[in-house]
């Protein structure tokens, strides 16, 4: 059996960090390299596991979105002098002619950088100094010549989805072929890949926000419109929320060499690599105008400028 040697072991080293957070030298997938295509066996088509991931995340979302939305419009809407004189305005605080407005974003950086540094040594005699006493002192002398330079690459993906559902479909109630009583996945015996924080996190916290601005709206809503017979109509206002995942990894390696005439990689960091991914969620909840529209538009809008800016000024390795 031979044993690798040292350059043969810093290759390796590189082509497993490579494997497991990207070299941004191909187009990112959103999957990790422990998720796997399915059915694994197969020769035919097969679904790949960034689409496992994707569509277990917006289940997750459409179903916690739905069961809030239930939730919340079992109280019902009331108004009186006193607790005890509570006369009902409406069956549930949010209007069935409602919509929910749904931003999905997976976002993929891959990077990575090669420092190779090199500096060329020559050992030159010996310089004898003498000083005034008679005593001489030899100085090592030596000529140095460095080499150095920087190959870095980056590459970005960006995976969206926009669903929209009326409060009134999110009302009815989930049947026996729903996706969110039957998973399709589990329903054939597969595991879907989950390499998702939407998936993992135990709670999005969607249910909390919605029955809380519902509230607020109710205490404090928006008036004096004029589109009101005397400028006081009134209205809730739209409501918005927005939850962001972002998980950076990365990884360098650093071999050194001294040698009498070459010097490789004394300083800074021979190879580096790193992926961040970011997901995204915004929802927008509100009547069906312009309004709501233009509201979840400017959202969508400061999230692509997010993304934009965290792809440009996302940490290089180093």
């Amino acid at each position: 059996m031979t044993t690798l040697g040292p350059l043969a072991r810093v290759l390796a080293v590189t082509l497993v960090w490579c494997g497991l957070v990207g070299c941004g030298l191909t187009v990112p997938d959103i999957k990790e390299p422990w998720d796997a295509d399915k059915p694994v066996d197969s020769q035919g088509p097969r679904i790949p596991g960034t689409a496992q991931i994707e569509f277990e995340v917006k289940k997750r979302i459409y179903c916690d979105l739905k069961k809030a939305v239930q939730k919340v419009n079992m109280y019902p809407v009331s108004s009186g002098p006193s607790p005890n004189k509570l006369t009902p305005l409406a069956k549930g605080p949010i209007p069935l002619d409602w919509i929910a407005q749904i931003s999905l974003s997976f976002q993929v950086d891959e990077s990575s950088v090669l420092n190779p540094g090199v500096t060329l040594n020559t050992t030159l005699p010996d310089a004898v100094r003498v000083f005034g006493s008679g005593v001489s002192v030899n100085i090592s002398q030596f000529r140095s010549v460095g080499l150095g330079g920087t190959l870095s690459s980056t590459a970005t993906r960006i995976d969206k989805f926009d669903p929209q559902y009326s409060i009134s479909y999110l009302m009815i109630p989930d049947g026996p072929t729903s996706a969110c009583t039957v998973d399709p996945f589990k329903q054939i015996g597969w595991t879907p890949d989950s390499s998702s924080p939407f998936i993992l996190e135990g709670d999005l916290g969607i249910e909390d926000w919605l029955f809380g601005a519902t509230l607020t709206n109710i205490f404090l809503h928006s008036a004096g419109l004029p589109s009101g017979p005397s400028g006081g109509a009134q209205k809730p206002d739209t409501i918005s929320y927005e939850v962001k995942f972002i998980i950076v990894s990365s990884g360098n390696v650093t071999p050194t060499w001294k040698l009498m005439q070459v010097s490789a990689n004394t300083t800074g960091t021979f190879f580096s690599t790193g992926r961040t991914r970011t997901h995204d969620l915004i929802i927008t909840i509100g009547a069906n105008d312009n309004l709501t529209l233009y509201s979840h538009l400017a959202s969508q809008i400061g999230q692509a400028v997010s993304a934009g800016n965290s792809a440009l000024l996302m940490p290089q390795p180093r």
